[in-house]
């Protein structure tokens, strides 16, 4: 693929992932903090954290909710409660 043509949108998404994900690791090896990323697609954000978290054997799900209040949990749905209603691990919620 030549520089200039354009990308799908899956590949985009999966490039930001990545690149994201980079940076957390280098945060945790700064701090000396073991981590290990992991990216994929999915239909139900809820399900695949939950899914992950339960695959990797984590002890707790922590999560960052965006506060949109109850106008914005009716538009865009609540992430964070999916998990929580989903999940048998404890989940830490930062704001």
């Amino acid at each position: 693929m030549l520089e200039d043509e354009p990308r799908d949108n899956d590949e985009l998404t999966a490039t930001r992932a990545e690149t994201v994900l980079a940076r957390f690791a280098a945060q945790a090896r700064a701090a000396g903090v073991e981590f290990t990323g992991h990216h994929e697609k999915a239909a139900r954000v809820d399900r695949a954290i939950i899914a992950a978290a339960e695959s990797q054997g984590c002890d707790m799900i922590v999560m960052v909710t965006h506060g949109r209040g109850a106008f914005g949990e009716f538009l865009f749905g609540s992430q964070t409660k999916a998990v929580l209603a989903g999940s048998k691990l404890p989940l830490l919620v930062l704001h």
